[in-house]
C-alpha cells in the first residue's frame, strides 16, 4: 500500500487495502477516509489487537456498501483464537452495508454484530474457510438476505440455523450454496412452516451426510459429491424442482427409486461423474415433464431402464457422453415422439449401434430429426 494513505481525506474509492507488517500501513490508516462503494481488506492476521482494529472506524463508514475481510492462511497470527474474535468484533460495519464476505477467519465464533440489527440491509453474505466456528450467527433472522454462501467450515457444525422454528426464517433468501461441511446434517435443527419461502436455487457440495428438508419453492438443485441413500431420497422433498444436477460421486452403484417419484415438475436432469453407477431407477418414468436428460462420465453405467424411459413423454433432448459400458438404447425410445435431439459422444459400442440405416439400434432413433454421433477417431 502507498504510504500515508490516511492523508488522502478526499479519497472516495479504495477497492483494496492490505494490512502491512510493522512499519507498513496499518488498518488505522482507514480511520478518517469517507469511503464509498466496496473495499476488500486483506492480511487481517497482521492486525495487532482489537484496539488496533477499532481504529479502522468501519462502523462510521455509512457509504460503504460492500465489505470483504480476509485472513491469509499462510501467515499465523501471534494470538489466541478468542483474541481473533475480539479483532473481528471491532471491525463492525455500518448498518448500511449490503454485501459481506469473510474468509480465513480463525476465531472460535463469528462476531455478535452479525445480527438483524447491524446487518438489516445485507442482501449477500459469503463465509469461507472459518474452520474453528462450530456454530453460525442467526442468518435466518436477516430480513433482506437474498444470497448465502458457506464454504469449507467447521467439522463440528451440524445445522446452518438452530433458531426457533416458530419464527419466520430466511424470509428473503433466494440462493444458497453450502460446500465442504463434512458433518452438516441439514439446514434447520427444527423445521417450521415459514422457512425459506423465497428460496429458488440450492447447491450442496461435498456435504456427505446432508439431508434436504421440505422446501416448497426451490426450482434448481446442484448436488455434488458423496451421499448415502437417505441424502439422495431427500431430493424428493423439493416438489417444485425444475432443474437437477447430481455429480462427482465415487460410491453409489444405483440411485434410490424414491428419489424421482415426487418430482413431477422436473424439466432438466443431468447426471455426471458417477464412477460406479451401474443403473438408473425405474422411477424415471414419473418424470413426465422432463425435457432434457444428460448423462456424462458414468463409465460403469450398463443401460437405461426400459420401464423408466417409457414415461419420458415430454423428452426433447437426450445426451450421453463418455459412458463406455452402455451397450444399447432401450426399446421404449422409439415411442418418445417429442424427442428431437440425440447426442452420443465417446460411447464406442453405442455409437456404432446408432449408425444411420445400418446400426442395430437405428430403428429406435430413426424418428429423431437431429442425431449426433461422435467417437474416437
Amino acid at each position: 500500500m502507498p504510504p500515508r494513505i490516511a492523508s488522502l481525506t478526499c479519497l472516495k474509492t479504495l477497492d483494496h487495502f492490505a494490512v502491512g507488517r510493522k512499519k507498513s500501513p496499518q488498518i488505522s490508516e482507514l480511520r478518517n477516509l469517507n469511503l464509498y462503494g466496496s473495499i476488500e481488506i486483506t492480511h487481517l492476521e497482521r492486525v495487532k489487537n482489537d484496539m488496533d482494529a477499532k481504529e479502522a472506524n468501519l462502523s462510521a463508514k455509512e457509504n460503504l456498501h460492500s465489505l470483504s475481510m480476509t485472513w491469509d492462511e499462510d501467515e499465523r497470527p501471534h494470538r489466541y483464537e478468542s483474541e481473533e474474535v475480539e479483532v473481528l468484533e471491532a471491525l463492525k460495519p455500518h448498518s448500511n452495508l449490503t454485501c459481506l464476505r469473510i474468509s480465513g477467519f480463525r476465531g472460535i465464533r463469528l462476531p455478535d454484530w452479525m445480527n438483524h440489527s447491524v446487518l438489516k440491509n445485507v442482501v449477500s453474505i459469503e463465509i469461507r474457510g472459518c474452520k474453528n466456528c462450530s456454530c453460525l450467527p442467526p442468518f435466518g433472522e436477516l430480513p433482506c438476505l437474498k444470497s448465502l454462501e458457506l464454504q469449507n467450515g467447521s467439522a463440528e457444525l451440524e445445522y446452518v440455523d438452530s433458531g426457533f422454528p416458530t419464527r419466520r426464517r430466511f424470509p428473503s433468501l433466494r440462493k444458497l450454496f453450502i460446500g465442504e461441511f463434512h458433518n452438516l446434517k441439514g439446514l434447520l435443527k427444527k423445521e417450521g412452516e415459514e422457512q425459506f419461502p423465497m428460496l429458488k436455487e440450492v447447491e450442496i457440495d461435498e456435504c456427505p451426510v446432508f439431508v434436504i428438508p421440505t422446501l416448497s419453492s426451490v426450482k434448481k438443485l446442484e448436488f455434488v459429491g458423496e451421499a448415502d441413500a437417505t441424502g439422495f431420497r431427500s431430493i424428493s422433498n423439493l416438489r417444485a424442482l425444475t432443474s437437477l444436477h447430481i455429480s462427482f460421486n465415487k460410491e453409489a452403484t444405483s440411485l434410490p427409486e424414491e428419489m424421482f417419484k415426487s418430482l413431477a415438475n422436473l424439466k432438466h436432469l443431468k447426471i455426471s461423474f458417477f464412477k460406479n453407477l451401474k443403473k438408473l431407477p425405474i422411477s424415471l418414468a414419473s418424470l413426465n415433464a422432463l425435457k432434457s436428460l444428460e448423462i456424462k462420465y458414468c463409465g460403469t453405467l450398463e443401460g437405461l431402464p426400459e420401464e423408466g424411459v417409457k414415461g419420458l413423454t415430454s423428452l426433447t433432448q437426450l445426451s450421453i457422453t463418455y459412458c463406455d459400458m452402455l451397450q444399447c438404447l432401450p426399446e421404449g425410445l422409439q415411442h418418445l415422439t417429442a424427442l428431437t435431439n440425440l447426442s452420443v459422444r465417446y460411447c464406442p459400442t453405442l455409437a456404432k449401434r446408432c449408425e444411420k440405416g445400418i446400426g442395430e439400434d437405428w430403428y429406435k432413433i430413426a424418428h429423431i430429426s437431429d442425431v449426433f454421433l461422435y467417437q474416437y477417431s
